[in-house]
């Protein structure tokens, strides 16, 4: 059966004596951003509301691996579980689409830029107080230096210029001609119909270069803390000798806080997605 999203002013236009069996599907969206569906009770023989939980792309990463490292659970329950997920993770992103406001998207960024620093930062520190890469053993040394390296120069500081990129668009841009010769070809055509109004303009250029910022920023971050996570995927700590309890709590929060920071940034990247496709609509200028 075809799926519909509909937009409503309040639960109660919801009209369930109505509801044929090619409506079931249908999902129902109110001004709040809450999202409902519907079941069939098969003993009362009536069609009932149903509020759907929302789950942030990044809890849903999370969840599915929980499923998959879950050994215990049947193979059939894992079955209906990651389908479970799927389904949430698609009406999500029809809400995501219909409701994406960008310049909360692009806030929320900037604020959780501060939280994605301070986090690499502590990634570092716990992975140097680990000591589960020893100096003695040149090549993994040398290994661990240079994605740190990187995380540093293309983590912490490019997060730092996103900030400096975003304040400068927002309160003392330069000249329309600078931002003008940067535009990709993707956006040139749209720069174009809008050349008569710089107001427009100046609205178009702030949402484009932002999100070719935030999409290079933090796709140059996901590379670096994978290639960090395969590596350590490699060290088992509890078989390390002479570990202590500091250095060991140090390496699971260090693996913790990775995966924790790559889920967001799988989560930013996918909205980022969702800013292009409302900067280079010509219909929202």
């Amino acid at each position: 059966m075809k799926k519909k999203v509909i937009r409503i002013q309040d639960i109660s236009q919801i009209d369930t004596g109505k509801i044929s069996v090619y409506d079931l599907n249908n999902r129902y969206i109110d001004p709040m951003g809450n999202m409902y569906g519907l079941k069939y009770d098969r003993i009362s023989h009536r069609v009932e509301i149903v509020k759907l939980q929302r789950i942030h792309t990044s809890e849903i990463h999370s969840y599915k691996r929980k499923i998959f490292e879950n050994k215990s659970h049947a193979a059939e329950q894992d079955e209906t579980e990651d389908e479970y997920s799927t389904s949430v993770s698609d009406i999500n992103t029809e809400n995501d689409k219909l409701f994406f406001e960008p310049d909360v998207f692009i806030d929320s960024v900037i604020n959780d830029s501060d939280t994605h620093r301070e986090r690499i930062k502590g990634i570092i520190m716990n992975i140097d107080e680990s000591g589960v890469f020893p100096k003695e053993n040149k090549s993994e040394s040398l290994e661990i230096e240079g994605i740190l390296r990187n995380l540093d120069i293309e983590g912490i500081q490019q997060l730092d210029k996103l900030e400096s990129y975003h304040r400068e668009l927002t309160s003392f841009p330069r000249s329309l001609t600078y931002y003008q010769a940067k535009i990709g070809k993707d956006g040139r055509e749209l720069l174009d119909h809008l050349s008569n109004n710089k107001e427009r303009t100046m609205r178009f250029i702030f949402l484009y270069e932002m999100e070719e910022t935030i999409s290079r920023v933090y796709k140059n971050l996901r590379k670096h803390l994978l290639t960090l996570e395969e590596l350590l995927k490699k060290k088992n700590i509890d078989e390390i000798a002479g570990v202590t309890k500091h250095a060991k709590q140090s390496f699971t929060d260090a693996v913790t806080s990775m995966t924790n920071t790559i889920d967001d940034v799988d989560s930013t990247l996918t909205r980022t997605n969702l800013l292009k496709e409302y900067a280079l609509n010509k219909s929202n200028y």
